[in-house]
């Protein structure tokens, strides 16, 4: 379906990378954690295997920071002799709680971008990941008054979404969802009947990586502002 914004009424936004930063501070965490493994293996080998232990835990811990932290836990545990064990665990304890009190920072012209869209289109944050999580990021991001509803799912699915477009009363044509994740919020989206903008983040996990179609059923934009030619 070619993107069309006459019948646009609903604009969904992702959270993570998509409204403000958030993978690079996990890649920062990792490379912490291969830092500590790096007596065992290499750094490209510890990263390996925490990122098998967060696909083996997903079902169980689901996304987000405490998820996250669990994982590298589970992963030092079982590479770590019992000696060191116990510094590994205060240690990795420090890291995950320092990634889920990471302070806020917005991507440039978010906060401008949503302020001119806000009175004229519904607007809503559509994210996965630990709900107290994401509802503090929210919350000190600023951006909340600014948002119409807030959905915080397990997880982003063509089921999800339009079980979202009856929530919010919209027909799926009427609903534009803008992400960063092509595998989690652009694909599933249209699949659902949605359109969607796709913006690219450099930085991205290894498990939401997709590769781009050669004909995109979505626009695709290099920063948020380039929202407001299209919609206003």
């Amino acid at each position: 379906m070619p993107f069309t914004a006459a019948p646009v009424r609903f604009v969904c936004f992702d959270a993570d990378d998509t409204l403000w930063k958030n993978e690079e501070f996990y890649r920062q965490a990792e490379q912490r954690f291969a830092r500590l493994l790096s007596a065992q293996m290499p750094p490209e080998q510890a990263i390996e295997k925490l990122f098998q232990t967060e696909m083996d835990n997903l079902s169980t811990f689901g996304y987000g920071a405490k998820s996250f932290t669990l994982s590298m836990m589970q992963t030092a545990l079982e590479l770590l002799p019992p000696s060191q064990v116990p510094g590994a665990m205060e240690t990795l304890l420090s890291v995950g709680k320092e990634l889920i009190h990471h302070p806020v920072e917005l991507l440039p012209g978010v906060k401008q971008t949503l302020e001119k869209l806000a009175g004229k289109y519904h607007l809503s944050v559509v994210t996965k990941g630990d709900l107290l999580d994401q509802e503090r990021k929210l919350k000190n991001s600023g951006l909340l008054p600014l948002f119409n509803h807030v959905e915080i799912v397990s997880d982003k699915n063509p089921a999800a979404y339009r079980a979202l477009f009856v929530r919010l009363g919209a027909k799926p044509a009427e609903v534009l969802m803008v992400g960063n994740s092509l595998k989690s919020d652009i694909f599933p989206a249209v699949e659902a009947g949605a359109q969607a903008a796709y913006l690219p983040c450099a930085c991205n996990w290894k498990h939401e990586e997709s590769e781009e179609p050669a004909n995109p059923p979505y626009i695709k934009i290099s920063a948020l502002p380039e929202l407001l030619p299209v919609l206003l």
